[in-house]
């Protein structure tokens, strides 16, 4: 039986925070922004601005 101990606790939250980032940047964001963007093109002003930001927010390495 594993007991849960200091290290364990430290290796279970870094483990769950690295599968919350993934899931958000991998699998909601484009979900997200595919929904602003149909939400945009039906007129609701809101977001638009939320897109445009999103876009703006975008680093791109050249």
């Amino acid at each position: 039986m594993i007991r849960l101990t200091f290290w364990n606790s430290i290796i279970i939250v870094v483990g769950f925070s690295f599968l919350v980032v993934f899931m958000d940047e991998y699998m909601l964001k484009p979900w997200r922004e595919k929904k602003w963007e149909r939400q945009a093109a039906s007129g609701d002003k809101e977001k638009q601005e939320l897109l445009k930001l999103a876009r703006s927010a975008k680093v791109v390495e050249e």
